[in-house]
This record gives C-alpha cells, structure tokens and sequence, in this order.
C-alpha cells in the first residue's frame, strides 16, 4: 500500500449540496438551505483534470451524489456529459450515475437516464414505517410513497435501477420484511449501509450496544430469506463482494485508503480523495482533507504536493498499517473507511471502529457460515 497511487476509476461530483427531504442519519452540513450548485466551468475543470492524467482507468464512473441531483434540471445533467464527452479521449469508457432519493423521478428524468445510460440509484430504506421512521420531509411527513411513486415510472419505462438501503437498530429484526419488500420491485441489486457515525450525523442508533453478533443474526436472516425467493435473482451487493474475496482467496482494494482510487468534486471545485464524506465534515475539519481546486490545478497529481494530502495520506497509512498488523480481517478490509476512524475515534491514525465491525466483520462471519453449509444455494454474479 505504501507506493500505491490511484489510478481513478470513481469521480463523485457534487452537483448541488441541497436536498428535498430531511433524513434523520444524513451527513452533509446545511443540506436544507444550500443552494449552490456546481457550474459547468467546474465540470469542464474536473474533465480537464481527469482526461490529461495519467493516472485513470480504462473505464471511469462518473457520478452525482452527496445532495439531491433531481433538485437541478435535467438540462444541467444533459451539458455536463456534452462537457465531459468533449473532453474524453477515444480509449477512455465513461459510465454515468446518480444516487437519488427518488421522490422527484418522472419521465423528463427517464428521457434522460435512457439517452446516456445512467445507472440510477434508488435510496429506500424498505417497507413503510422503516422508510419513514428517518427519510422524512422537513414537515415530518415520510417520503416512502413518493420514492414508491417514482420506482413505478422507472419499472413502467422498463428502466433498471437498484436500492441503497440503511440499516437502523429498527430494522435488525425485520430482515425478512426488508428483503420482501426489495424483491418486490425487481431490482437489478441492493446494497446496505448502515447508520453511521460520519461527518454531521453525530448519534447512530447502531450504537456499541449493538453487537457484531447481533449484526450477524440479522445478516443471517436475510440471506435465508434470500435463499426462499422465487423470480428473478438480485445482486445483493454486500454478500457478493464478501462472497467474491473469500472464494478467490484475493485481498479487497479499499478504495477510501489509496490515493486517487476516487476522486470527490464539491460543487464549489474543492477536491479530495479517501472517503468521499471527508468534504461534508465541518469546516474547520474539512479544510484538512482538501487538497486543491479544479480551478487552481494545472495537473491531478498537484493533490499529492498538497501539504494537507501528505499529513492525512500519512495519518491515514499509519492507521492501516496498525490494522494489517493487528487484525484478522484486514484481507477482507483492507483498513477501513478513514471519514469513520475519523468521525467515531478522532483521528484516522486508529484501528477498528463500529462500522467495521459491522460492514466487515459481521458480514465475513456471516458468509463463512454460508460458504460452510453445502445446503445452501446462491448464485454469484459480477456486479460492482
């Protein structure tokens, strides 16, 4: 990992950091009253920075997130990719995408996910009062039959989209009607993430009094139930990238600890690299982990001069040295989330947190059991 530098194969770019709803567990600071949004001299920036460097992929994913994106027009979204196509060079793939909460979804939107393909990410956080519970509107009202509403369009134009879902302490024991609800849609796949202490969100109700064990269960239930499904398969994201390491026997990327695996765009031009979230901290922590504008920059690799890079790349190599020395899941981690060392222990210079305990090594315990039962049955499909 010391000499590991990039090269990008994931852009986030926060196109507008204001959001319609309200959730309970949200990460991002001023989400109610922000209304700046990136201009397309930024995306022309960003492309710039990204398509002259040596350092990117093949195949590159694009995408908006970290606000709402549906709150702009699809106008914006349609010039940005004019700007970012331009500036592509002919060996160089780029795939579109954006994590929406699915409330303002409608055909003008179809019209323009089926024109460039973009891959469309659907945040539910499963049957009603789940949903509800945290993904509300600023007048308390839930969210839940509006995000419905706007997965009826998409199934309605044949459009595939897959789920993005939290895990609350409320949902630990609803693992069935959690994966009933999902299935019921037909997605291409669904992933969990879990409430999190990260950036703004403060408290999480999967607090240390949750157990890795209790987690398991949950987990455990889940992919029984997955088991007893009838109709076409789902990706359930989770359990194929766990899955896919402990069959090939080959150590996870982490993409949150390598310089310049991904790249984050804050609507203003700021960038940084590591955790995405890392730019939705406060603004004193914030300025730590950005490491130059797209308007300043004359090549991507100006981040790793950056004098604020070199403290927190060695901060955050320190803390995943620790782990590959002292943990057994390392393989299977690769050294953690650094916004969730950061946000849950004060440093990234530091070893297992919560969410490891959950998003790893519950989930590794979990489809060891599985891997172990010949009884069991599920397939594995690639999917990223």
């Amino acid at each position: 990992m010391q000499d590991m530098v990039g090269p990008v194969g994931l852009v986030i770019l926060q196109s507008t950091g204001f959001c319609n709803i309200d959730c309970s567990y949200c990460y991002l600071p001023d989400r109610a009253n922000s209304r700046q949004t990136m201009d397309l001299s930024t995306v022309a920036e960003v492309a710039r920075l990204i398509f002259t460097s040596k350092l990117l992929k093949a195949d590159v994913d694009v995408v908006w997130h970290a606000g709402e994106p549906l709150t702009l027009k699809p106008s914006y979204y349609r010039e940005a990719i004019r700007i970012i196509e331009a500036a592509r060079p002919p060996d160089i793939a780029v795939h579109f995408g954006l994590q929406t909460n699915g409330t303002l979804i409608n055909d003008v939107w179809i019209d323009l996910f089926e024109e460039h393909k973009i891959k469309v990410g659907v945040s539910l956080d499963g049957p009603r009062d789940l949903h509800d519970r945290h993904r509300k509107y600023r007048n308390g009202s839930g969210s839940h039959d509006r995000v419905v509403a706007g997965i009826a369009r998409l199934q309605a134009r044949h459009y595939p989209f897959h789920f993005i879902g939290v895990v609350t302490a409320q949902t630990l024991s609803r693992a069935a009607d959690l994966l009933a609800h999902y299935w019921s849609f037909h997605p291409t796949a669904f992933g969990l993430n879990i409430d999190e202490l990260e950036a703004q969100n403060l408290h999480s109700s999967l607090g240390e009094d949750v157990t890795t064990e209790r987690f398991e269960q949950f987990i455990t239930e889940l992919l029984q139930e997955g088991a007893r499904q009838d109709g076409p398969s789902v990706i359930i994201r989770d359990f194929q990238r766990t899955m896919s390491s402990l069959i090939s026997g080959t150590p996870e990327d982490n993409d949150q600890v390598i310089p310049l695996r991904m790249l984050n765009v804050a609507y203003n031009g700021d960038m940084s690299t590591f955790s995405p979230e890392l730019l939705a901290l406060n603004a004193a922590e914030r300025q730590r982990f950005i490491f130059g504008n797209v308007h300043r920059c004359n090549a991507l690799t100006d981040i790793l001069d950056d004098k604020r890079f070199v403290a927190a790349n060695r901060d955050i190599r320190n803390g995943v040295e620790k782990c590959a020395n002292e943990c057994e899941y390392f393989q299977y981690c690769g050294g953690g989330a650094p916004v969730n060392k950061l946000s849950e222990k004060g440093t990234t210079d530091t070893t297992e947190t919560n969410f490891c305990r959950l998003t790893k090594k519950a989930w590794v315990n979990a489809c060891l059991q599985i891997a172990n039962a010949p009884e069991n049955r599920f397939e594995l499909a690639s999917a990223k």
